[in-house]
């Protein structure tokens, strides 16, 4: 028990010496702050989109992506309602008066393709009809259509009479290759006249007993197509009627940045309401039509992505 109250006396007396020393607070001085230490940690960049709108260019030259060019429709051809068969032999007689003839003359100029419609456009299917052609007039035809340059000789640079090719030409035009050149070429004739007929009916001495060959009464039916609508064509020329088409106009969007949730989201939106997308991967080097979101799922690092809509 002493020995409890003697200890309990020796620490009083140390607390009270300890207390008998004065305390100092020191001051900050006025160019002194005091610092709150922060750990620092990394904080993640807020990526950055760049985006991009306007009107795409008339000509279509727009680049949306390098992929994707800004395609404004063009407007619709105001055409005369040709038959087809005149179409082919205006673009025939277009090729064909363009190989010289001697019988041309020195001072020859081969008339533009204006001239040659100028002739044909009132020749509408239901004046100059269209025909299924044989099997060798297919051939003849389509021969001509693609410019066979030996073909096209032979039958317009030298003697206007080379059968089977001449047969099968006038039994499907309804026209002679040398009234052609006549009509189109040399101008020299306003308008085709007369009848058609085979070299066996001038061989014949013209037999009043002669049968036409049927393929010269279907030629001769289409011959009068074009001795209607020739004159018709110069005399009161087709012109368009109705109210005039105009062009579509188109606009474009992009934005660029890092691929994921903000370049999905807008693909979508694009796609969605029925943009034309394109997609340009920048590290990949790849470049790409996108009509499913599920194309950008593995796209990484930074992307354009593009769109446009012509209405």
């Amino acid at each position: 028990m002493k020995s409890m109250l003697a200890y309990t006396l020796a620490l009083t007396t140390l607390i009270l010496t300890a207390c008998d020393q004065k305390l100092r607070f020191g001051e900050l001085g006025s160019n002194q702050k005091a610092e709150a230490i922060i750990p620092i940690e990394d904080i993640p960049a807020v990526p950055v989109y760049k985006k991009t709108s306007g009107a795409c260019s008339a000509d279509s030259s727009t680049s949306v992506v390098s992929c994707l060019k800004c395609e404004v429709p063009p407007l619709p051809p105001v055409e005369p309602p040709m038959s087809l068969k005149a179409r082919q032999l205006l673009q025939i007689m277009d090729t064909a008066c363009g190989i010289y003839n001697k019988s041309y003359g020195s001072s020859y100029v081969a008339p533009a393709a204006a001239t040659h419609l100028a002739k044909l456009n009132r020749c509408s299917p239901s004046l100059y009809k269209d025909s299924t052609p044989t099997a060798q007039q297919a051939d003849l035809i389509a021969r001509l259509l693609n410019q066979e340059a030996a073909l096209l000789n032979k039958m317009f640079g030298g003697l206007w009479y080379q059968p089977p090719y001449s047969d099968y030409f006038e039994t499907y035009f309804g026209l002679e290759v040398g009234e052609a050149a006549q009509v189109f070429c040399m101008q020299s004739a306003a308008n085709v006249s007369g009848g058609l007929y085979p070299a066996s009916y001038w061989q014949g001495s013209q037999d009043f007993n002669y049968k036409l060959p049927a393929e010269y009464v279907a030629a001769n039916d289409y011959r009068d197509g074009l001795k209607s609508c020739i004159p018709e064509s110069q005399n009161n020329p087709w012109t368009p009627s109705g109210p005039v088409a105009t062009q579509k106009t188109c606009v474009f969007e992009t934005l660029t940045g890092e691929a994921g949730a903000e370049i999905t989201t807008q693909v979508s939106a694009w796609l969605s309401q029925g943009y034309t997308v394109g997609a340009d991967i920048k590290n990949q080097g790849l470049c790409l039509s996108v009509s499913r979101i599920d194309q950008l799922s593995m796209s990484q690092g930074e992307i354009s992505v593009g769109a446009y809509k012509c209405q």
